[in-house]
């Protein structure tokens, strides 16, 4: 019995684990095929991922680049509190659901963290 998951989307595809450990992999469809292995401690990409499902218009955008910039932010929003929002992981953030917000958001923390963003590619 096979109890793996799948979903895909236009701009990505994701495979994990059913329960207990909801581990997987996420391939990135944009710029070029790309993976990242989803751990099962990593909720914020899971945010990251719904959240941006949302934007509507140039969806060609959401980026392999875009989207690990954003998990880092959500992260660095939840785990330091720089985004009061962010009160436990089924939280999103409050940006507008296009590129321009997924962006600022992502700026703002980033200003908020007062650090530089690391690689998180």
């Amino acid at each position: 019995m096979d109890n793996r998951t799948r979903t895909e989307k236009d701009f990505y595809t994701i495979q994990y684990d059913a329960f207990p450990c909801i581990q997987g992999t996420i391939t990135f469809h944009y710029p070029d095929l790309t993976e990242f292995i989803k751990h099962d401690y990593d909720w914020y990409i899971i945010v990251a991922l719904e959240k941006a499902d949302k934007v509507k218009s140039d969806r060609h955008l959401l980026t392999r680049e875009l989207i690990l910039e954003y998990r880092w932010a959500i992260r660095e929003g939840f785990r330091h509190g720089l985004d009061p929002d962010l009160k436990c992981k089924f939280d999103h953030p409050r940006n507008q659901n296009t590129i321009k917000g997924i962006q600022g958001y992502i700026n703002r923390i980033t200003k908020l963290s007062g650090q530089p963003l690391k690689n998180v590619h």
